[in-house]
């Protein structure tokens, strides 16, 4: 017997999780089914090199709790694809299961890339991709002296910079020159291990592990390409991932190094979609056709998915200059790379033909390097190492295709002000976020579901209307609570004219500020197209914001916090919390304490440091033809 279902999606991470939710806030009515051999709640895979550095507790990876699928009213299927008849629409499982879709979404993901050689099935060999790897590494640290880690990428970076700052003995074993050679060039990848280095990690570039050697099932040690044995008591692979892709074979769905998409998420089979570390993008500046494998771009792919699936994604932008794909087809990262502040945007790697490219270096600085990657004077990437930079007007003149030929020479220069010189050309902000098709309706949504928290994790508040000036100091002081992943509910009344109505993030201004705030700028035009920047607000998600690629809101500019600001949906109203930001929210041009909590009007001013500044609108669905998320 085949069930049956309006909507399938196989696998549950960022990029099938965030499809499932966008699908249900569109349609409360539609059968929706997921497909994963864990029913784990989503995990935070970012927060994973905090949990092993333990700065961060295993309860706070979680960003979904156990009851998501049934809060959602979603079937949760158990299992693993084996197979897919395009043309019956349907999916085989492993159990012997069949299973029917009207749209099906493949989000499986990608696994870690296991070592082949003698000796990687030892105790103390581990990938490192999971929560489970990650909780395996923690168990044998008790007995762990010199670690040996293999890969060249940003999570074997961190994991040496960890397991460096605890005291250990490591062994980096790069099998290339440098280091993340997609990313990084030569100049970069020394600088970070010129570090490594002084810090006492050794490190073997060019080199591969030939064999692992142990004694009673246990590693002892590892044998490399140049005949090289080293004593070590733990191995971590960080070496990539490989794309699930064996149930594909026979399909005729088109995959390579993943499953080919177009701008709309589509495959080449009928009613199929891919999204997130499956999904092979072609990008539509530089040509290259990529598995982008991030947070950021993994989640917009998933909305641009359920969008699709939905038949309302707004493909109106796709044609030049404004290209609506660069959302999710440009890898995005803000990270700590071995002490060192990193961020990128688009692609920095110089192709092996060279015609029409144009490397631009910053002049020299003591630990920094920054470099702009141009393609007939249009910018496709930028990357800064150890000085930040206006990332988001970078990604301004990428996703609008600005061409920087006049200004290449002086677009490092310190006293040259890009976001000036792009708002004097009139570039549009840039593309945060895919969008759906203005006249989109929906069905009436399901009611959220009430969410209880146990008054020991949240400082909880009251409110009334009328004693509101005279309490508002007081709930402007931090609470006891200072867990920046956590928001206090404040209990107040509904106001009908708020709970009725749907809130959105409108930009009232078209850049990105580089110095002061000036009162001038609320005077200048709105957003060129306010309706496909607006940000909806959630009454069953929360909305963090900041430089970290896994924010909702991702602005990843040198003014913004890694976590900057929250707002969340409790009892009718929706509430902003600073989380502690270095430059500060600001709420009507007042600075917020630390950690406070703020209930918002309509048309209040939310400023995040000087970087970005939005209205807070309300409507209604007689307005809008758009029901509440």
């Amino acid at each position: 017997m085949v069930k049956q279902f309006s909507y399938v999606v196989v696998g549950n991470g960022i990029a099938g999780i965030t499809a499932v939710e966008t699908l249900r806030a569109e349609d409360d009515s539609a059968d929706i089914a997921v497909v994963a051999d864990t029913s784990l709640p989503l995990y935070n895979r970012p927060l994973l090199k905090d949990f092993l550095a333990g700065r961060v507790s295993e309860d706070k990876l979680w960003m979904r709790p156990e009851s998501f699928y049934r809060d959602q009213l979603v079937h949760f299927i158990s299992g693993r694809v084996i197979d897919i008849e395009v043309d019956q629409h349907t999916i085989h499982l492993k159990n012997g299961e069949r299973i029917g879709y009207h749209r099906l979404l493949l989000a499986t993901g990608a696994r870690a890339r296991q070592l082949s050689c003698p000796g990687a099935n030892l105790v103390g060999v581990t990938t490192l991709r999971t929560v489970d790897d990650y909780r395996k590494v923690l168990n044998y640290l008790g007995y762990v002296r010199r670690v040996v880690v293999i890969g060249s990428g940003p999570l074997a970076v961190e994991s040496v910079e960890v397991f460096s700052q605890k005291g250990y003995q490591i062994i980096h074993i790069l099998r290339h020159s440098t280091l993340w050679p997609e990313v990084l060039d030569k100049t970069a990848s020394n600088l970070v291990l010129q570090q490594e280095w002084q810090d006492g990690v050794d490190i073997h570039i060019e080199e591969e592990i030939s064999e692992i050697i142990g004694r009673n099932g246990h590693v002892t040690g590892v044998m490399t390409t140049k005949g090289t044995f080293i004593p070590c008591d733990l191995v971590l692979v960080a070496t990539g991932t490989t794309s699930e892709l064996d149930y594909l074979q026979g399909s005729g769905i088109d995959f390579r190094r993943g499953i080919k998409v177009d701008e709309s998420m589509r495959t080449n089979a009928p009613d199929i979609f891919a999204a997130g570390d499956v999904a092979e993008i072609t990008n539509t500046a530089s040509g290259q056709a990529d598995v982008i494998g991030h947070w950021y771009p993994a989640l917009q792919q998933g909305r641009a998915a359920a969008y699709s699936m939905l038949d309302i994604l707004d493909t109106s932008r796709f044609a030049h200059p404004i290209n609506g794909s660069e959302a999710y087809a440009q890898p995005i990262h803000s990270m700590s790379l071995y002490t060192f502040d990193f961020a990128a945007v688009g692609s920095t790697r110089l192709p092996a033909d060279e015609k029409g490219y144009q490397e631009i270096v910053a002049g020299p600085k003591a630990q920094t390097y920054r470099k702009v990657l141009l393609k007939d004077g249009v910018p496709l990437g930028i990357f800064s190492l150890g000085e930040q930079v206006n990332m988001l007007a970078f990604k301004r003149a990428i996703d609008h295709r600005v061409n920087l030929a006049p200004i290449a020479a002086r677009i490092f220069d310190e006293d040259f002000k890009f976001t000036d010189w792009l708002d004097r050309q009139k570039v549009p902000t840039p593309v945060l976020a895919v969008s759906k098709t203005r006249n989109a309706t929906r069905t009436r949504p399901m009611k959220s579901q009430p969410v209880s928290h146990s008054t020991n994790q949240y400082a909880q508040a009251t409110y009334n209307e009328q004693q509101f000036k005279r309490q508002e100091e007081e709930y402007m002081t931090p609470t006891t609570n200072t867990n920046p992943y956590l928001l206090p509910i404040v209990t107040v009344p509904k106001p009908p004219e708020i709970n009725s109505t749907r809130a959105f993030l409108v930009p009232v201004i078209p850049d990105i500020l580089t110095g002061e705030y000036q009162a001038a700028h609320t005077t200048r035009s709105e957003c060129i197209d306010p309706l496909w920047m607006e940000t909806p607000l959630s009454q069953t998600q929360a909305l963090t914001i900041g430089r970290e690629a896994d924010a909702t809101m991702c602005i990843n500019h040198q003014i913004v916090s890694r976590r900057h600001a929250m707002i969340t949906y409790a009892n009718g109203c929706y509430l902003l919390r600073d989380l502690g930001s270095r430059n500060g929210t600001f709420l009507n041009n007042r600075r917020l304490e630390p950690y406070s909590v703020h209930i918002l009007q309509p048309h209040d001013k939310i400023r995040i440091g000087t970087a970005m500044s939005y209205s807070l609108q309300f409507r209604t669905p007689e307005q809008t033809g758009k029901a509440l998320p």
